[in-house]
């Protein structure tokens, strides 16, 4: 065998582990992400949560779920409100909670069955209703899963609507057709668990009314813009 013919396959090899290395690097921001993204998760109505004591076995519970109200029910302490929280945060919660009866209360909270983060559109869309939300979703792919726009639809002031908390919205105006326009990086909007998207008819022109027709649709909430 050649000298030129070892030094090419030399190189090659070289290449191949340069390459190796780099989607290495490229893929342990991404698991970090997603731990991160699982860390951030919040409970919510429905799930299913296991609740352990470490030296209070008697107290534990195998499977309890959140109710509609957002709360569980616990020996001993009745009801508390885990909705909203992290994992963490509801072991916090229930730790302090207990330690006004245990002597130094150690609980391990875990997440058995969690429902699934959706987001909602309604309003001028052919198919409007709730929809199981995958990641990296985004504003314009969500009103294409609902069926596109209505010849209805004001495109230029959609409302996009997210949850802060307390049954508090946070809204948003939207130019859908800038967004259909517009080439930069980052201007679309990825939807988050929870998003409203609402489409007013185009018979709507002023602002007032297309937030009164958004408040119709989402009875029970606050609204803040």
């Amino acid at each position: 065998m050649s000298w030129s013919i070892v030094r090419e396959r030399v190189q090659c090899w070289i290449c191949m582990m340069l390459l190796l290395t780099a989607a290495m690097a490229q893929a342990s921001p991404r698991t970090t992400q997603a731990t991160d993204s699982n860390q951030k998760y919040r409970i919510k109505i429905g799930d299913k949560l296991s609740i352990k004591f470490l030296h209070h076995p008697e107290l534990s519970e195998n499977s309890l779920v959140v109710r509609p109200d957002g709360f569980i029910s616990l020996q001993i302490i009745g009801d508390e409100k885990l909705e909203g929280l992290t994992v963490e945060e509801a072991k916090a919660r229930l730790e302090k909670a207990y330690a006004e009866i245990l002597l130094r209360p150690e609980i391990t909270v875990m997440l058995l069955e969690f429902i699934p983060q959706r987001y909602f559109v309604s309003g001028q869309v052919n198919k409007p209703g709730s929809f199981e939300l995958r990641a990296g979703n985004t504003l314009l792919q969500a009103i294409s899963l609902a069926g596109g726009f209505t010849s209805q639809a004001h495109r230029s002031t959609v409302i996009h609507a997210r949850p802060t908390g307390n049954k508090q919205l946070k809204l948003t105006v939207i130019d859908v057709t800038k967004l259909f326009k517009s080439s930069k990086q980052g201007a679309e909007i990825e939807l988050q668990d929870g998003d409203y998207i609402f489409v007013p008819d185009s018979k709507l022109s002023k602002m007032a009314r297309i937030v009164e027709a958004f408040r119709f649709a989402v009875p029970g909430y606050g609204l803040q813009f």
